[in-house]
């Protein structure tokens, strides 16, 4: 713990040193060219535009805020598998049987990211539809945990960190979301984000079940160093709202996606249009 801060510590300090070097190096070139009288008003007006994009980037390497991505307290946040009804993204509706219960202990059966959204408005956002979800405005922070194998429906965070670091800088706030899916679906949330944003048109589908689910929504501020914010909780704090989702539903996902009624007149206009011309060529 203390050796991954010490080294984010010091990549700190080394992007630093770098923006500060780079800029004195060109510093140094213009008083020698001034000296020289090579330095024209567009080299000069170059040279400024530099200096700015130099400093921006050390600033962008340091506008980020802290989240406590530790321990994700079983109070606030805890998981089921719903295998009764298929995930209301994919268009809901009964399996005919099945159970809810406590996601399984084997090592590495269910993973979760933590997800962002930038278009925080003052409240509670609702959980995101299909189209919101898988539309690009919910972001991954990078922050990943995995089902504990000691108690059924816990999580544990993947590399652990009191100060793990976000997108974004104390001071701004951000919607929050935790999804969580089954591990036959992948591992990391760029590939399975993929995979379900397509899951109609997929010829990947698990031989065995699938699961995916959302946890409710919070917002929060990152803090400015370590010990972060608090991610999980049952009440909001000083940096905003935690997640707060018991018994969050990872819902099986249908294996043969059942198609939307467009897809379905679609189909019908292009079999009418093919038998029309059928019948014209005859």
């Amino acid at each position: 713990m203390r050796g991954a801060d010490s080294c984010h510590d010091a990549l700190q300090v080394i992007q630093c040193a770098f923006c500060v070097n780079t800029i004195m190096l060109l510093l140094q070139t213009a008083f020698f060219n001034s000296r020289r009288k090579t330095l024209t008003k567009n080299n000069m007006k170059k040279l400024t535009l530099t200096i700015v994009c130099a400093l921006a980037v050390n600033g962008a390497a340091f506008a980020q805020g802290t989240l406590a991505w530790y321990v994700i307290t079983p109070a606030a946040m805890t998981a089921q598998t719903n295998s009764t009804t298929c995930s209301p993204l994919f268009g809901g509706g009964p399996t005919g049987g099945g159970a809810v219960g406590a996601t399984a202990t084997a090592a590495a059966g269910f993973y979760y990211e933590l997800l962002y959204n930038t278009s925080f408005t003052g409240s509670q956002v609702a959980t995101p539809d299909f189209a919101t979800l898988f539309g690009g405005t919910w972001l991954d922070t990078g922050l990943t945990a995995t089902n504990a194998v000691a108690s059924a429906g816990k999580l544990v965070p993947v590399a652990g960190n009191t100060g793990a670091t976000v997108p974004w800088s104390q001071g701004t706030t951000n919607n929050i979301m935790l999804v969580g899916w089954s591990a036959n679906l992948g591992t990391s949330w760029s590939v399975v984000s993929n995979e379900l944003a397509n899951w109609p048109f997929d010829v990947g589908i698990p031989a065995s079940q699938a699961f995916f689910g959302e946890s409710a929504t919070g917002f929060l501020s990152p803090g400015a160093g370590n010990p972060g914010a608090a991610v999980f909780g049952t009440t909001a704090g000083p940096n905003g709202l935690p997640i707060n989702s018991l018994n969050t539903q990872l819902y099986l996902l249908p294996l043969t996606p059942t198609p939307e009624p467009s897809t379905i007149a679609l189909a019908g206009l292009g079999g009418l249009s093919l038998l029309l011309f059928r019948r014209r060529k005859q």
